[in-house]
């Protein structure tokens, strides 16, 4: 092993190199009182990321701070929320190995848990460790918001290097997990549409039909992995789009979106864990099946009603993601610094206490958005 001299020497090498590459966003020229806190967060989140979430594995959600609550496994629909942002930042290559090689590793496990279940293609685990297998948890096969992450990654990773040599790389996850969720869907006999059912939504509330970010990123996915194939020079795939354009439409009451169509007291009961209703544009670019102006009443009614302290750290950024994109930056910066206790407090380290403690879900999230606001998308 190198000795403490040399060990010295290698970190400090290693962080100059840090932080003079990649994205970097300086807000001196604000007016706003609030600037010094986003930026601390803004540098301190690049931190503790880089140091905690960087390596051969995706990260539990607390990282390396405490034995996370658990049981220190990584949730593959958090995934995202940890190592997306490293794409905006011009630093991919420090997510590579958690993301596609963790993808990759685990690729056998969901080839046999979909043939398990009798579906095709690649059904990703929910929480797991380092060998791919799902935990027990009474939602791991229902909750499945975090099916489509691989072929979000791939379009990541794309964009920064669109060659041949990317598509290669990801096509065979792309593929797999398009023909699970192709086959996840149940058609209804009496609309002649899709139900995505059994779903949990990303609330956890419970196990419904038709939840509305889910068929929102389901869209965007078999879009996306046909788009991938046509980049190849290969046909399209007749059955990912007959499931795509007949998935069932997202629910919608008095003009804004609800978690499910079962579920129509989401802005009374229900008004508290992630606010999804409001995210299917944001996270994911404005797409077929989602109105724009239905959208943005969301936005305002989940703004106006939602119980934040019974929120995530996450959850700040991810609304402020569908602000930026619908035209409403005033709100995006509101959202990112609003004030709801521990939820979207970030200490004298820069964490987000978001969670049960420590949760870098939500500097991640925070990175990305203030990405997206600063850069565009």
């Amino acid at each position: 092993l190198p000795g403490f001299d040399e060990t010295v020497r290698a970190a400090a090498a290693h962080w100059e190199n840090f932080w003079q590459s990649g994205g970097a966003l300086e807000l001196s020229g604000s007016t706003d009182p609030r600037a010094p806190e986003l930026e601390r967060r803004i540098v301190l989140s690049q931190y503790l990321l880089a140091a905690q979430s960087a390596g051969s594995f995706p990260p539990p959600e607390a990282g390396l701070m405490i034995i996370d609550p658990w049981v220190g496994q990584f949730h593959m629909e958090m995934v995202w929320w940890h190592m997306a942002h490293y794409a905006l930042w011009d630093r991919w290559d420090m997510a590579d190995r958690a993301v596609y090689g963790f993808y990759l590793r685990a690729r056998p496990r969901a080839e046999a848990l979909a043939r398990q279940l009798d579906y095709q293609g690649m059904m990703w685990p929910k929480m797991t460790g380092p060998e791919g297998r799902t935990a027990v948890w009474k939602g791991s096969n229902v909750l499945q918001w975090k099916e489509p992450h691989p072929i979000h990654f791939a379009e990541l990773e794309y964009r920064l290097h669109p060659t041949r040599e990317t598509l290669e790389k990801w096509k065979d996850l792309v593929f797999g997990t398009a023909a699970f969720m192709t086959s996840y869907p149940c058609r209804n006999e009496q609309t002649g549409l899709y139900d995505l059912a059994p779903i949990m939504p990303v609330s956890e509330q419970g196990t419904t039909v038709n939840t509305v970010f889910e068929l929102a990123y389901w869209r965007f996915a078999l879009r996306t992995a046909q788009v991938w194939r046509e980049r190849l020079g290969l046909a399209r795939v007749p059955e990912w789009d007959d499931v795509r354009t007949h998935l069932a439409p997202l629910p919608v009451q008095d003009g804004v979106y609800l978690r499910s169509p079962e579920w129509t007291d989401t802005y009374t009961r229900l008004n508290w864990e992630h606010p999804d209703p409001a995210c299917g544009v944001g996270m994911l670019p404005p797409g077929e099946g989602v109105d724009v102006e239905v959208a943005r009443r969301t936005l305002w009614k989940v703004h106006e009603t939602w119980n934040w302290p019974r929120v995530w750290g996450w959850d700040f950024p991810w609304v402020a993601m569908a602000a930026a994109r619908l035209g409403e930056p005033k709100l995006a910066v509101d959202m990112l610094l609003k004030e709801a206790g521990s939820k979207n407090h970030y200490d004298q380290r820069g964490v987000c206490t978001g969670g049960p403690g420590a949760y870098l879900p939500g500097n991640g999230g925070l990175l990305y958005a203030v990405a997206l606001m600063a850069a565009g998308w």
